[in-house]
């Protein structure tokens, strides 16, 4: 999982901002819960977002949910190191508007195709 600093370093790019109260906050539970702290503030909540909103103002509900996914993003990775005993190189996503359209995975070892890209069909069902 990425440390604050990483955390930070990513806002400061995106936004201009560190939002490192934001973070601390986020993981904060970890002095008490350790490696599950992740049961307290990393997932989607209404409560979570106003109390951000009211403390942290409302930007930062997307550096919060950019944090829970680069978490997420990370331990996946790492579990598939363990489970394929491969990783990949990058993993990219597209969005069209609000809904994402296509994920990319490079894959960074021998012996394999290059990517794996799943697109979205974007034809309407008619019953």
């Amino acid at each position: 999982m990425p440390d604050i600093n990483t955390h930070c370093e990513i806002s400061l790019k995106r936004t201009g901002k560190d939002y490192r109260k934001l973070h601390e906050w986020i993981d904060e539970p970890k002095k008490f819960l350790g490696v599950n702290h992740r049961i307290e503030r990393h997932s989607f909540n209404e409560a979570y977002k106003e109390f951000i909103k009211k403390e942290f103002g409302e930007r930062a509900i997307v550096e919060w949910l950019f944090h829970i996914v680069i978490d997420n993003l990370e331990t996946a990775n790492k579990y598939a190191i363990e489970v394929y005993n491969k990783a990949y190189g990058s993993v990219s996503i597209d969005f069209k508007g609000k809904e994402i359209i296509g994920c990319k995975f490079i894959k960074k070892y021998a012996n394999s195709s290059n990517q794996t890209y799943f697109k979205k069909s974007l034809n309407k069902r008619v019953d």
